[in-house]
């Protein structure tokens, strides 16, 4: 098995187990950016350019995601 399959296989089991253990969307969308971000580091060297580029996209869509819920939890604490 080729490293880049590794990795890409760290992140299907990465994602399964956040959506088995995550009680709601928002700390399932956290912990796969986590996931995300830890693939893309350690993967950097071993997967090729195209899904380094849908990793990075998927990365700052969840970083939107995460921006979001930050700012829906700190509206709800200043109300």
């Amino acid at each position: 098995m080729a490293m880049r399959e590794n990795v890409l296989l760290f992140l299907a089991v990465w994602t399964v187990a956040a959506a088995l253990i995550s009680p709601s969307t928002g700390i399932f969308l956290t912990v796969e950016l986590i996931g995300v971000l830890i693939t893309l580091e350690v993967g950097d060297f071993y997967l090729p350019k195209d899904a380094k580029d849908s990793l990075k996209l998927a990365a700052y869509l969840l970083l939107l995601a995460f921006a979001f819920i930050v700012a829906r939890r700190v509206y709800g604490v200043i109300r």
